[in-house]
């Protein structure tokens, strides 16, 4: 509220001398901040309704923009200030007709992330979509070279894989030579990702993944040279952790990446 509207500035240019001059100035001064602090919180209840407060973009309150993101279903960022996300709050409705998109999908996990990750999503069919780190998008369609566990692919159409290189935003975590307290929350096996970052990403996945479809895996790449479109690496027996070569069972999957489970 400016000073100008104000009721305590007001009632002195209205008001009787008798109230703008000793005890009656105080007695007046009393009620009137009372109706001021009345008025800044209706003020202030409108204002919680909008992700930006004025025209610069000055950002709402954090309390507020967390209850429209919540409302909106948009996920803050890991590192995102206030404003960016204010911003992102306002676009809500126009990201939505997109939703079922590959590259809103990973747009909106790069969103989440931050800089740095890039991403590929794949199909059963070898449909590739790619968002580089720099934000470039680029695809390859009907390529035929993913073959995760040798299901004929028009039985089970509607898998699909996700592939996250997070390029130093999650490492491996494989050192069992000091254990881990598993007693403390948020750790997960296998990378430095805490639970909480890979349930927000699966949500991100189920949220934004087009209609029908169910996302086998959400590979995490710790190898940026792995799973190239041209040469992926699954042979058809990465449908189980292990196989039998020579008569002895070994890893099947390759071992410089992680897999949480998809949605």
């Amino acid at each position: 509220m400016t000073a100008q509207s104000r009721f305590r500035t007001t009632r002195k240019k209205i008001a009787p001398r008798w109230l703008t001059e000793g005890d009656g100035e105080l007695v007046g001064y009393s009620l009137d901040l009372i109706k001021d602090a009345f008025v800044e919180r209706v003020r202030l209840g409108l204002l919680a309704r909008f992700p930006q407060q004025d025209a610069t973009g000055t950002p709402g309150a954090p309390d507020a923009l967390a209850a429209m993101g919540r409302d909106r279903r948009v996920v803050k960022g890991l590192s995102e200030t206030d404003a960016s996300y204010a911003r992102r709050l306002l676009a809500w409705l126009d990201d939505r007709k997109t939703a079922g998109n590959p590259f809103a999908l990973m747009q909106k996990l790069a969103e989440y992330t931050g800089a740095g990750p890039a991403f590929r999503t794949v199909d059963m069919h070898g449909n590739w979509y790619e968002r580089a780190a720099d934000g470039t998008r680029s695809f390859l369609l009907k390529q035929e070279n993913w073959d995760w566990d040798n299901t004929v692919t028009s039985e089970r159409w509607a898998r699909f894989w996700v592939i996250i290189y997070p390029n130093g935003l999650w490492t491996s975590e494989d050192d069992y030579a000091d254990p881990i307290d598993w007693n403390e929350e948020g750790h997960t096996w296998g990378t430095t990702a805490t639970s909480e970052e890979v349930e927000t990403v699966r949500a991100l996945v189920a949220d934004w993944k087009p209609a029908g479809t169910r996302c086998v895996n959400i590979i995490i790449a710790l190898d940026p040279a792995s799973f190239d479109p041209t040469a992926p690496e699954p042979d058809g027996l990465w449908g189980h952790w292990s196989k039998v070569v020579a008569g002895v069972r070994v890893p099947a999957r390759l071992s410089t990446a992680r897999y949480w489970r998809g949605t």
